[in-house]
């Protein structure tokens, strides 16, 4: 009698795990670079949302400003802050980051940001901001612009 050909359920089974965790191994996704400016993006959008509502909690108005440049040389990432003026001093409330290879543009029409810093964005503790853009991008042709816009109303808005 003539033994039957194929393979068993655990055979396959295996193949293909091994195949799995190959290609796992192997795969490196393209987009990662992008990734990474989208969560920078969502955390500084996530920062700004902060600083409105506890302008409406503290009765204080919340100044946002964004750097061009790196506190020290040998940083890889530019700082901004949340600041509040009292008795004529700023109070740092929050501080955050972002990558050191990305431009920052400003306005709508998204003009390079020339100076050491960007400081137009408010936001008021009735519940208003004086609105802005912001956006950000990798240093290279035809990079894709990612952008933060706060309307008079201090809604926060991504757009790409």
């Amino acid at each position: 009698m003539k033994a039957e050909q194929g393979f068993t359920l655990i055979e396959v089974l295996l193949v293909i795990t091994v195949m799995g965790i190959l290609f796992s191994v192997s795969y490196q996704p393209q987009f990662k670079d992008g990734f990474k400016i989208e969560q920078e993006i969502e955390s500084l959008a996530a920062d700004l949302r902060w600083a409105r509502n506890k302008a409406i909690l503290d009765n204080q108005t919340y100044i946002f400003r964004i750097y061009t440049i790196k506190e020290s040389a040998d940083k890889n990432k530019i700082p901004y802050y949340l600041y509040v003026k009292e008795d004529g001093r700023k109070i740092i409330k929050k501080k955050g980051y972002y990558s050191a290879g990305l431009i920052l543009y400003k306005t709508l029409s998204l003009k390079v940001v020339e100076g050491d810093y960007y400081e137009w964005i408010r936001f008021n503790n009735t519940a208003t901001a004086r609105g802005g853009t912001v956006a950000l991008a990798e240093a290279k042709i035809g990079a894709q612009k990612y952008s933060i816009t706060v309307n008079q109303l201090g809604r926060v808005r991504i757009e790409k």
